[in-house]
């Protein structure tokens, strides 16, 4: 032996250093490749991307935000006859291997070899989740490296069943769609649990080429190919001949089209807003890859009934006036923003300040710019709810008279001279205050802020929800400053909540993938003033649908529950407001062009606005019943003259019903009438 030894010496050394430098190889080559593949650690927590998915106020999805469309499954939830489709096509010896599958490599190197060209894969399902984990799906011989390095690991990490569980949620079955789960859903309406045989063949067949087998895009070949799926198990004794034979005689039927049309997006601007608040909030990586859950304030019925209201009145504003820009006209591959005219809707629940529905724009695809959140207009009469509610915190009432008279003001406050007059351009003397703002009189508006100063108007904007500055000028009476719809909305919602403005909401609750409450809104409230001086404002809103320039709300379009609103018109009809509130909802509407021109003479607040508003309303009230506002404690009702402001006698020619704060109403009949009445019978005999 050792003569043997002694004569072969050089070549055994030889041969031990050449296996120590070729093991030694090995492991720098492992080593080298191993560098930037994930530690077994990061194997172990690894977390496929999942959407997020987004719903409304009734807990219905609405929505998902993704990079990959992926609802999880456990494996437990996976039928039987689901894994074996997928395991005898895939990795028939599955259960056998430490990762990779030498003998299926071979088998494979050699039909490759005799077909000269890869007709078969060599990947055991271990290396395709690999792959389909940490890896591209470029081919070369460093990847396959890698990806048989990570199948280790990954043998190392988990159980075959853990293993197979992840495979089945990672692979993809084209359209977006990752995981049997939801391509089992988007596909044929249902759970992977409630799939057939014949069913979980067709997707087996899938992931091979998606455009190719994919019943969706090519039913005949997905069908075949099927067919050849199932022959295979039964040639594999995997199912047996009846099964094999009732498969093949099970109609496939595909929904994915009509679910894909069920999940269209109806609030494209809504669900924007969600997009940017989680995003900066919880950031990208949370959104489209965590698989967290929002639940939001958006009530779809309200948002199909503003999106229809909209859009229909728009179109016929565009027919009627022969606009020169129309929505039909538009063309968004001229990369120029739209120029037909837009509209900005939101509706709240005053009561609680959630969104319910909003209308940011006319097509989202067209223009992204969210005119209720973004859009800063001026507000024209609708801005007097703040002269209004200022002068009744301060002492006035629904039933002081002020003059419709022309009047000049030397300085406005900003140094310069000002003549403000009536959209009209009429005079109609003495009246009070509610029938002042009903009829949306300009010089009874700037009459009560020089009384009362333009601070206090700055004042109670700002605490209604006015975030812009504004200047304490007496023209801001007419709706000067530019705001938003938004901010407008919840101005008004102070009012309609009797003097407590609630916190703009449009989410509820966050909750991340495991269901951990990430954030949850509840409702919050800023006693702005007290209940009496909202309900002065409210109660001269009422006039303004009920006989004022909102009437068109109840004359033409129908809509008789008790209500209160405000128009808005600009000085040029650049801008056109309603908004207005019942016990059950808030809606504000602006119409206009986002680069401010004129949309014709004389498109007013009520002409423009008010229509969308109305039928929105009254399509939204369907089936519920009417219901007044409340009026608080520490108000009192009196009959005055409408000329003098003091109480009525039978020889007043004109009177109305008149709110007043307790203890502020008049204590004194009016005298001017009754020596008028006889001094005009005096001189008749």
């Amino acid at each position: 032996m050792r003569t043997l030894f002694k004569k072969y010496r050089k070549w055994i050394i030889g041969g031990l250093i050449f296996t120590f430098f070729e093991w030694l190889f090995f492991a720098i080559l492992i080593w080298y490749l191993s560098r930037d593949l994930p530690s077994l650690e990061m194997i172990e927590m690894y977390q496929p991307p999942l959407p997020t998915e987004v719903y409304d106020i009734n807990g219905d999805l609405i929505y998902k935000f993704y990079t990959e469309h992926r609802i999880k499954i456990g494996y437990a939830d996976i039928p039987k006859h689901v894994r074996e489709v997928f395991i005898n096509l895939e990795d028939r010896n599955f259960w056998k291997h430490w990762g990779i599958d030498l003998r299926g490599v071979i088998r494979a190197l050699i039909k490759n070899l005799l077909a000269g060209r890869i007709v078969q894969g060599g990947s055991t399902i271990t290396q395709q989740l690999a792959r389909n984990m940490f890896l591209t799906f470029k081919k070369s011989i460093w990847r396959k490296l890698k990806e048989a390095i990570l199948a280790v690991k990954i043998e190392l990490a988990f159980s075959k069943e853990e293993i197979l569980e992840h495979y089945l949620n990672q692979i993809y079955f084209g359209s977006g769609l990752y995981g049997i789960e939801a391509a089992s859903r988007y596909i044929f309406g249902k759970s992977v649990r409630d799939l057939s045989l014949a069913e979980a063949a067709v997707l087996a067949g899938i992931p091979k080429s998606p455009l190719l087998y994919s019943p969706v895009y090519n039913y005949k070949n997905a069908i075949l190919r099927q067919r050849a799926i199932l022959k295979l198990l039964y040639k594999n004794h995997v199912i047996t001949k009846e099964e094999y034979e009732r498969s093949l005689k099970e109609p496939i039927v595909v929904k994915y089209f009509e679910i894909e049309k069920q999940s269209r997006n109806i609030a494209p601007y809504f669900i924007e807003e969600v997009r940017k608040y989680v995003i900066a909030k919880y950031g990208e990586d949370f959104l489209y890859r965590g698989g967290g859950k929002i639940y939001t304030t958006l009530d779809p019925r309200a948002q199909r009934i503003a999106n229809e209201v909209c859009e229909k009145w728009l179109r016929s504003l565009e027919r009627s006036y022969r606009f020169r820009y129309r929505i039909d006209n538009y063309n968004p591959r001229d990369s120029q923003p739209p120029k037909y005219i837009q509209v900005a809707f939101v509706a709240i629940d005053p009561h609680t300040g959630y969104i319910k529905a909003m209308v940011g724009g006319r097509n989202f695809r067209h223009s992204q710019f969210n005119r209720v959140t973004q859009a800063k207009r001026q507000p024209g009469s609708a801005f007097k709810i703040f002269v209004y509610t200022a002068a009744f915190e301060s002492g006035y009432n629904p039933g002081d008279v002020l003059p419709d008279e022309p009047i000049m003001i030397s300085d406005d406050g900003s140094g310069k001279p000002w003549y403000p007059k009536n959209w009209d351009g009429n005079f109609l003397g003495p009246m009070p205050l509610r029938r002042g703002l009903a009829l949306s009189r300009n010089l009874v508006a700037v009459r009560l802020i020089q009384r009362i100063g333009a601070y206090k108007v700055v004042d109670m904007a700002k605490r209604m929800g006015i975030k812009e500055e504004i200047p304490p000028y007496l023209s801001i009476a007419l709706g000067s400053p530019a705001v938003t719809p938004l901010e407008m909305a919840y101005a008004f919602a102070t009012i309609a909540n009797y003097g407590k403005r609630p916190k703009p909401i449009f989410i509820l609750k966050i909750v991340d993938h495991e269901g951990n409450i990430l954030e949850e809104n509840k409702p919050e409230f800023v006693r702005v003033t007290d209940s009496v001086t909202a309900y002065l404002t409210l109660h001269c809103l009422k006039s303004v649908v009920d006989n004022g320039t909102g009437i068109w709300a109840r004359t033409r379009f129908n809509f008789y529950h008790p209500a209160a609103g405000k128009t808005g018109t600009t000085d040029d009809y650049t801008d056109a407001w309603f908004i207005g509130f019942t016990p059950y909802i808030l809606a504000a509407v602006w119409v206009g062009y986002d680069q401010p021109r004129r949309i014709f003479y004389e498109a007013t607040g009520a002409v423009v606005a008010l229509p969308i508003w109305a039928m929105f309303m009254k399509r939204y009230h369907e089936n519920l019943p009417p219901k007044d506002f409340k009026m608080p404690y520490g108000i009192t009702i009196r009959k005055i003259c409408d000329e003098t402001g003091l109480l009525a006698t039978e020889y007043c020619p004109k009177v109305s019903y008149e709110l007043f704060r307790a203890g502020k109403e008049p204590k004194e009949y009016c005298t001017k009438h009754k020596l008028h009445y006889f001094k005009t019978k005096l001189e008749e005999f």
